[in-house]
């Protein structure tokens, strides 16, 4: 029997348990709910037609049955499913004695101020092997610009922050602020409950809406909802917790809109409802990237607090790309993303031994914070961090961690605090995993995140948790460890299922082969690839 038959036998089998349970003669030997609840068919599987079947399920506390797992794919460059480009070479230099800052810098600018071509690329800005110091920070700007070495191991191009102060090595920057909500465009989302996976709702009004409009689906909770989730008690505030999800309007049928990425926080009108309208987003960068680059910080102990901080710093950026770069010893994170970047790839680079104080606010190896979505970290590597792939607060998804591996870790990998929701975690292995309620930890933490799928995960350490908030739902799904521990969503447990990855496989059912093979190695296709990121550790080309 094939792989694929045999689960959807168990799946048949389990159905049919689940029947018997819900009959008046079976006597639930656990009716105080505090074991993790046991939920069948299976959540997500891949059917005898070799199409992913999605299991209808209620969120916690709740008894309607509307929610699916969302699908994660628009995730990475472009919104998934192309290749990361290689732009041409257009002005090459060498490192020179003491602070190259400058010298890279002028660099930079002479290609930004190139004319872009069709595509929008500029060219690439080519350091040859050797060492270059660096007092300051070196920043992109503009559109269709790389900065691009000849190799991220010792002998590649090694590029060395000598700044004695915390600072940001790189950075990929745009300008401006916010989503440019279009006057007079909000409309009232008047279903009643809009479920987590749903890409169809209904508005009051449809009204000067077109399709390819872009849009904010704007959620707004209510004093309700934290009550519910009794976060007040740690200082949460209704307005804190507005977000908005960006999005664009594939169709129109009536007052009724199709987005073209799920929602992945449940809007619901008990809990305050949401409202969408048109967005002008300005100052954002596109087709910018770092490639084949070594970045070490200079420090003076294993505890300075003083030199290189983040390694890369995307700021306002969409449909860029960080990829083959090597961090060392920076105080924070290799590459950080921030201020409402969108549709960005990290991918095939290392995080190794930061510098820092082993405490809060420091060693956040691949970090995603303010308001960024659709982006995609993969085949990523780190040692000696302690939030090694994680999210700050209010980050609206989906964004994507897949096939990474942490090393020699000093706390957890997930959500670190304050609400984070469409998150998933696909096939990483590291320390401790968690999802949980984080409550008075952090100055008031609450509710780390919601929507969080841990998929074919793997934790060496003492604890994988997973527990969910009230109207939400957080999953494990064919993850293992040493503890399970949570009343959040479990299957699976100690065993992988099919498909191997969640991501892959729900790009290959929106896009087709091709685009999975433009954007995933034969290795990923294979199998997990724990073992060849154990033995790359960053040195050299993975």
């Amino acid at each position: 029997m094939s792989k694929i038959n045999l689960r959807y036998f168990v799946i048949c089998m389990t159905v049919l348990l689940a029947c018997k349970k819900n009959s008046p003669a079976f006597s639930d030997s656990n009716p105080s709910g505090n074991n993790p609840p046991e939920e069948s068919p299976a959540l997500v599987y891949v059917n005898s037609a070799n199409k992913l079947v999605y299991t209808k399920f209620a969120n916690q506390g709740e008894s309607n049955k509307d929610n699916v797992v969302p699908d994660f794919s628009n995730a990475g460059y472009m919104g998934g499913g192309v290749s990361l480009p290689v732009l041409p070479v257009k002005k090459t230099i060498s490192p020179i004695n003491g602070d190259n800052r400058q010298h890279i810098q002028n660099a930079i600018d002479e290609v930004e101020n190139l004319p872009a071509d069709a595509s929008g690329f500029r060219g690439a800005i080519l350091l040859e092997a050797g060492l270059y110091k660096v007092e300051g920070t070196l920043t992109i700007k503009k559109s269709g610009v790389v900065l691009r070495g000849v190799g991220q191991g010792s002998a590649g191009t090694i590029i060395k922050a000598t700044k004695k102060s915390q600072h940001n090595l790189i950075e990929i920057k745009g300008s401006g602020s916010g989503l440019g909500e279009v006057s007079g465009t909000r409309r009232k989302i008047s279903s009643e409950y809009v479920a987590t996976g749903a890409i169809t709702f209904m508005v009051e009004t449809a009204a000067g809406y077109s399709v390819g409009d872009d849009i904010a689906v704007y959620r707004v909770p209510n004093q309700y909802w934290l009550d519910d989730l009794q976060m007040t008690q740690y200082g949460w505030t209704t307005d804190q917790y507005d977000v908005s999800f960006e999005r664009k309007i594939t169709a129109i049928n009536g007052n009724t809109i199709t987005i073209n990425a799920p929602v992945v926080d449940p809007i619901q009108k008990k809990y305050g409802g949401g409202y969408i309208y048109k967005t002008n987003v300005t100052g954002r960068i596109s087709n910018s990237g770092v490639e084949n680059l070594r970045l070490v910080s200079d420090y003076s102990g294993d505890e300075d607090e003083n030199h290189g901080w983040i390694g890369i710093k995307m700021t306002r950026a969409e449909n860029c790309w960080v990829r083959q770069v090597t961090g060392l010893y920076f105080g924070y994170s290799c590459v950080s993303i921030s201020s409402q970047s969108v549709y960005n790839t990290v991918e095939e680079c290392a995080m190794l031994d930061p510098k820092s104080i082993t405490t809060g606010g420091r060693k956040y190896s691949f970090n995603l914070e303010g308001s960024s979505a659709f982006n995609l970290f993969q085949r990523c590597y780190t040692r000696g961090g302690r939030h090694d792939f994680v999210t700050g607060s209010q980050v609206p998804g989906p964004n994507v961690f897949l096939d990474c591996y942490s090393a020699e870790t000093y706390s957890d990998i997930g959500p670190h605090h304050r609400w984070a929701t469409g998150l998933l975690f696909d096939n990483i292995s590291g320390g401790e995993i968690r999802v949980q309620n984080r409550k008075a930890m952090g100055t008031g933490h609450g509710w780390a995140g919601a929507q969080t799928m841990f998929w074919n995960c793997k934790s060496n350490k003492s604890e994988f948790k997973v527990e969910s908030a009230k109207g939400s739902k957080n999953w494990a799904v064919g993850c293992a460890g040493l503890q399970k521990n949570g009343a959040g969503y479990w299957e699976g447990w100690g065993n992988a299922v099919t498909p191997r990855s969640l991501y892959i496989e729900q790009l290959k059912q929106r896009l087709g082969d091709a685009a999975v093979s433009n954007v995933i190695t034969p290795a990923q296709l294979s199998g997990n690839i724990y073992e060849q990121l154990k033995q790359w550790a960053g040195e050299n080309k993975l």
